[in-house]
C-alpha cells in the first residue's frame, strides 16, 4: 500500500514510517517543507535499509497516497487538515495526533472533542476517518533494535477502514482491537498524556497498554 504520513518528520510519524516501510509498504514522508521531507526520507532509508521511502511536500504526498496518516503537532492540526481538505476529503485518513498541553501535562482537545473528530468535521460528510496508535511509544517505534509490543486501539465509523488499520498494526507486531466508533477517539487520545507522565515517573520510554481477556 502507498501510505503518506503527513508530519513524519516528527517522532511518532517517523517511527511509524520506519516500521511500515520494513513491513513492505511504500511510504511517503510529508512535510510543509520539501527539503525537510526529503532529508527525513534519506535518514529513514539509511536506518531501515529499505528503498521504499520518499519525501514530498504535504499536498503532493497526500495526492499520491492510498492512505493518508495525519501525525502533526496539535497546534497545527486543524490548519494542516484544512490545507489538505480538497485532496483528502474522499481518501481514507488515519489520524494519530494527540491534542496535549503542558505545565501541567494534560489532554487538551479542540471544540469538536478530539483531533480525530476535528478532522472529520473539517473533511465533511462522507469522509472516512479512523484514529489509533495513541498507546504505542514513539521511542519504541523508532528503535529498530527492539520489536514493537503492546496493544493498539483503533476507532472509527468506517468498518472497512478500521479493519485495514488493524491489519497494519498487526503487520508491525502489535495486537490491535476495534475499540468502537470515532466518538471514542477522545478516550484513546487522552491515554497518551497519561502514558507520557507514567513513563517520566517510572523512568521508561516504552510504557503502553495490554488488553486482557480478549
Amino acid at each position: 500500500m502507498k501510505i503518506a504520513i503527513i508530519g513524519a518528520t516528527g517522532d511518532m510519524g517517523y517511527g511509524l514510517a520506519l516500521r511500515l516501510a520494513i513491513a513492505g509498504h511504500d511510504i511517503i514522508i510529508g512535510s510543509r517543507q520539501l527539503e525537510k521531507a526529503e532529508n527525513a526520507a534519506v535518514k529513514a532509508r539509511e536506518e531501515s535499509g529499505k528503498t521504499n521511502i520518499i519525501g514530498m511536500a504535504n499536498p503532493d504526498a497526500a495526492r499520491a497516497a492510498e492512505l493518508v496518516v495525519i501525525s502533526v503537532p496539535s497546534a497545527g492540526h486543524r490548519a494542516t487538515v484544512e490545507g489538505l481538505k480538497d485532496i483528502i476529503a474522499e481518501k481514507p485518513v488515519l489520524d494519530i495526533t494527540i491534542p496535549m498541553a503542558f505545565k501541567p501535562l494534560r489532554y487538551a482537545p479542540p471544540a469538536e472533542g478530539s483531533n480525530a473528530l476535528e478532522t472529520q468535521a473539517v473533511l465533511g460528510e462522507g469522509s472516512r476517518v479512523a484514529a489509533g496508535f495513541h498507546t504505542i511509544s514513539a521511542t519504541l517505534l523508532s528503535d529498530l533494535s527492539h520489536p514493537v509490543t503492546g496493544d493498539a486501539l483503533i476507532v472509527g465509523d468506517d468498518a472497512e477502514l478500521k479493519e485495514q488499520v488493524i491489519g497494519l498494526a498487526k503487520e508491525l507486531g502489535l495486537n490491535a482491537y476495534n475499540a468502537g466508533a470515532l466518538r471514542f477517539s477522545s478516550t484513546v487520545e487522552s491515554l497518551t498524556p497519561m502514558l507520557i507522565g507514567m513513563n517520566k515517573r517510572y523512568g521508561s520510554n516504552h510504557m503502553g497498554i495490554i488488553i486482557t481477556g480478549a
